[in-house]
């Protein structure tokens, strides 16, 4: 594959795996970790771990600010999206369509949910392309698996942290938005549960980014 051929997928595997991951942020999963126990955690997790290894891969392939350019864009993009999405919601729908009340629920289930995402997005990613530039510096390009985990191992605890308490502590107590307030003592339980499941994408991402680097 030629260089812009592959700076041209991984930005594109990006904005998809970023609106993806927001458009199915209102579903929650459980899991059960050992030592941990049963932790809660979006639907898109796995696309969010998508997105960091892209964002890892394009700084190292094609460098800091191709990947920053990309993750700018896409936050246009994500905006744009859900503008779409609301403008579909909009659209009178058809008689013989029975599900618009469910359409309408899952697509507009939180405003809350929406601002979090974007603002998150934004903050967390360009952290990470930060961080591993960082660490590529300190490392003279050697240890791969560091600027790896490390750059996501930051960002990740910023985008958690961040979208959690934004979703589920700041923006339900504004006026002009709707949404579930979530007591501020549980959220380190939250933040905590959802970082260990996404550093364990994290980690299974490795050889990936490995083998998609040389």
């Amino acid at each position: 594959m030629k260089p812009t051929d592959s700076k041209t997928l991984l930005g594109i595997m990006f904005a998809t795996s970023i609106v993806v991951a927001n458009l199915v942020a209102t579903k929650v999963a459980v899991f059960d970790l050992p030592l941990i126990g049963m932790v809660t955690v979006p639907a898109g997790f796995a696309a969010i771990g998508v997105s960091f290894l892209c964002t890892d891969l394009l700084g190292e392939l094609h460098g800091r600010e191709a990947a920053r350019n990309v993750v700018n864009a896409t936050v246009v993009a994500l905006g744009v999206a859900w503008v779409l999405v609301y403008m579909a919601v909009l659209f009178p729908a058809a008689p013989f369509y029975g599900d618009a009340a469910a359409f309408e629920r899952i697509f507009t289930a939180s405003g809350t949910i929406v601002l979090a995402g974007i603002t998150t997005t934004l903050v967390s990613q360009n952290i990470d392309v930060s961080v591993f530039h960082r660490l590529k510096s300190l490392t003279d390009g050697k240890h791969k698996w560091l600027r790896n985990l490390g750059s996501t191992g930051v960002s990740q605890l910023v985008d958690t942290s961040l979208f959690i308490v934004l979703a589920f502590a700041i923006f339900p107590r504004l006026p002009f938005l709707s949404g579930t307030i979530t007591p501020w003592v549980a959220i380190p339980s939250l933040v905590l549960g959802q970082y260990v499941v996404k550093m364990i994408v994290a980690a299974v991402d490795t050889p990936v980014f490995y083998a998609l680097s040389r």
